[in-house]
């Protein structure tokens, strides 16, 4: 069944819950659905104090929180669900699920010359533009190489409509970007759909990647995902060479990876949505998910070895977010714990985590899962107030990333008063195996005086970009979505 993360529009709002000097992004769930279209409504910054709260003159300010770019939801594009990639010059690269000629779009956000001044937008791409089997709808994080090529994703399209790879190549000294579709996904064994992830750059220019299905006959003829290569070719205009390094069987080795792999030390690491143990609680009937390990071998195959099998209890289940290592410990998050309740918000068994997972002290053994935080979201919105667990986050789906000091920072596409997101910060212990410290630095809806919503970044999918002097960048959904930039 096709999993995609569940849209909500709203807006935003202030909220400290502690002090610590934290902030982030990250989030969403995946439900079964069809893609969504952005909604259609325009954006404007505030005319007389331009801040992350939109177009309504906030009551409450967000400070720290500046608006790089609001979507209008038309040619611009709109729905920007995958984050941005930072350039070398500066600039911020993403993708729109929406809007252009209403397939999507890539973009370019230009930082500005002087401090306060508006950023520049430059459109790359507009998917559909174009005769022919174009891809559709992109999602996934894009990636940058040292000559400033751009590589991404869709995870429709194509001609078999199974998404595809492309590259924007930027011209020499102005003009148009050079758009070139690298690889088409054909639906068999080489996999389908590469629904949240975009492609990592490994060694000499090999690009890798998971696909959520195809990869065999299995899962009803739709296949349980794949993990990808695509190799460049030795000279120019010669097409890659895709190569399947693995094809999830659903079982203990797990099922449709939906999110980047991480590729460290020449092995890749990720995340598979399903698969593991054969239930998983009130969850998920096909497994709660693991985490996964793929080292090469002799005569360029692949292992996959599990690190870890989600229970679906206080472990968590269900993960469609990235990991990211640090000093060889991995660190991730999960949708959802055994009896989440969408409706009405209700988490009181749990709304997903924040974990760690450390590697054996001897090759060979077991890896250590710590959930460093269990989420606890709203009971019912709206509150205008928040009791402190009533105003918790849930489903962290976008991952986590490392700030200052070793915090670690994210989003929620639930959670809040409104149910519609937040901004949090995990702050590590003073010593060894102490409990780290949540805060909840913004809550992603703000409810004004007049009776309407602002519009600061509500339901963010994608993670936290950090970017230099403790600024991080990130998007937000809601209307037609926006670009923003926190500083810590």
């Amino acid at each position: 069944m096709t999993k995609i993360r569940q849209h909500q529009s709203c807006a935003s709002a202030l909220h400290r819950l502690e002090t610590s000097g934290a902030l982030a992004i990250a989030g969403a769930i995946l439900i079964a659905a069809a893609i969504g279209t952005p909604a259609a409504q325009a954006q404007t910054p505030n005319a007389t104090r331009p801040t992350c709260n939109g177009y309504i003159a906030p009551t409450t300010p967000s400070p720290g929180c500046t608006p790089v770019h609001f979507f209008q939801g038309g040619t611009d594009g709109g729905d920007p669900v995958g984050g941005v990639t930072l350039g070398t010059n500066g600039a911020l690269y993403g993708t729109t699920n929406g809007g252009g000629t209403n397939q999507g779009t890539v973009y370019e956000l230009t930082p500005p010359a002087t401090s306060g001044a508006p950023w520049g937008y430059n459109l790359l791409y507009s998917f559909g533009a174009t005769a022919g089997n174009d891809g559709t709808n992109p999602q996934g994080p894009l990636v940058l190489d040292k000559n400033g090529v751009v590589y991404g994703t869709t995870p429709y399209g194509g001609s078999a409509n199974c998404g595809e790879v492309y590259t924007l190549t930027p011209p020499s000294s102005g003009g148009t970007w050079t758009y070139n579709i690298i690889y088409n996904f054909l639906g068999g064994s080489d996999g389908c759909h590469p629904w949240w992830a975009g492609v990592v750059l490994g060694k000499n220019g090999v690009l890798y990647g998971t696909t959520a299905y195809g990869g065999s006959l299995a899962n009803a003829g739709a296949g349980w995902g794949t993990v990808y290569q695509l190799t460049p070719p030795v000279s120019p205009g010669v097409t890659w060479t895709p190569s399947v390094l693995y094809s999830f069987k659903g079982g203990n080795d797990g099922g449709l990876p939906q999110a980047n792999v991480l590729f460290t030390g020449g092995v890749l690491y990720g995340t598979a949505y399903t698969g593991g143990i054969a239930a998983c609680g009130s969850l998920s009937t096909e497994g709660c998910g693991v985490v996964f390990e793929l080292t090469p071998r002799a005569g360029g195959k692949w292992r996959e070895s599990v690190l870890y099998t989600f229970a679906g209890g206080g472990d968590g289940g269900l993960s469609s977010a990235p990991l990211i290592i640090k000093s060889g410990v991995l660190y991730g998050t999960t949708s959802q714990e055994d009896s989440y309740y969408q409706n009405g918000g209700d988490c009181t068994w749990g709304c997903g985590t924040v974990f760690e997972l450390a590697p054996p002290a001897v090759s060979g053994g077991v890896w250590t899962e710590t959930v460093l935080y269990h989420f606890e979201a709203p009971y019912a919105p709206p509150y205008t107030t928040c009791p402190a667990q009533q105003c918790d986050a849930s489903d962290p789906a976008g991952g986590v990333v490392f700030g200052p000091n070793g915090v670690l920072y994210g989003t929620t596409v639930q959670g809040g008063p409104f149910s519609t997101g937040t901004i949090f910060g995990l702050t590590p212990p003073a010593s060894p195996g102490g409990a780290w410290t949540e805060a909840v630095l913004y809550d992603a809806s703000f409810y004004a005086p007049t009776g309407g919503y602002t519009s600061f970044p509500s339901s963010p999918y994608a993670g936290l970009t950090a970017g230099k002097g403790g600024v991080f960048y990130g998007t937000g959904t809601g209307d037609a979505g926006m670009v923003f930039a926190l500083k810590l």
